[in-house]
């Protein structure tokens, strides 16, 4: 049994990227990727075609007790100072289980998104204890089961060898699990389990 104990919200900064919880003004930027068809192939629902969509979804966000946390508005450092930089994505927990990520496509092929989850499940891992079985969580506590999970498109190729590299491993796979603007889509679901202390 493991306990998660989750970290007080505050920024990620890595060499190229800060990690921060997102904020009303995102919405601009979200629109950007989401209202791309090549950004949202394999994402659960089709392009935005308005902005609503966009803002709506910034605003769950927000409200999500993981914002912050582990999951995130991903932006490119502009400079040497954290302030100056630009939303590029979104990645992070967003239930505190379930791996996702999206980002725009100019910023595709760079290693941004390994860069951004390595730092997120980094921070994940490190906010979980094992403990007996028998534990009784505190205040602000959750009992999780020690793992991170995905839910990936077979078709998508580049997401799969990425989290693959990662460490997570399949587990199953399910037929017809979403239907989105693509038709009924297929699940493969990957694992990544809390790497052992050294």
């Amino acid at each position: 049994m493991f306990l998660l104990k989750p970290s007080q919200k505050r920024p990620i900064v890595t060499e190229r990227l800060i990690l921060r919880a997102a904020e009303d003004d995102d919405w601009k930027a979200y629109y950007g990727w989401f209202s791309s068809p090549e950004a949202m192939t394999y994402w659960s629902c089709a392009p935005h075609t308005t902005t609503e969509p966009s803002k709506n979804f910034v605003d769950s966000m927000i409200k999500s007790q993981f914002n912050g946390i582990y999951d995130f508005t991903v932006c490119l450092r502009d400079g040497a100072e954290p302030s100056h930089s630009r939303a590029i994505g979104k990645a992070g927990l967003y239930d505190g289980k379930e791996i996702g990520y999206i980002l725009h496509p100019d910023y595709w092929g760079k290693g941004y998104a390994r860069e951004a989850l390595v730092a997120i499940l980094d921070r994940y891992f490190a906010d979980i204890t094992e403990v007996p079985q028998d534990t009784q969580p505190k205040e602000g506590e959750i009992v999780v089961n020690g793992k991170v999970k995905a839910d990936i498109d077979p078709r998508n190729a580049a997401s799969i060898k990425l989290l693959t590299r990662l460490g997570f491993v399949e587990v199953g796979r399910a037929e017809k699990t979403f239907e989105t603007h693509l038709g009924w889509c297929d699940s493969v679901y990957l694992e990544l389990s809390k790497p052992e202390a050294k």
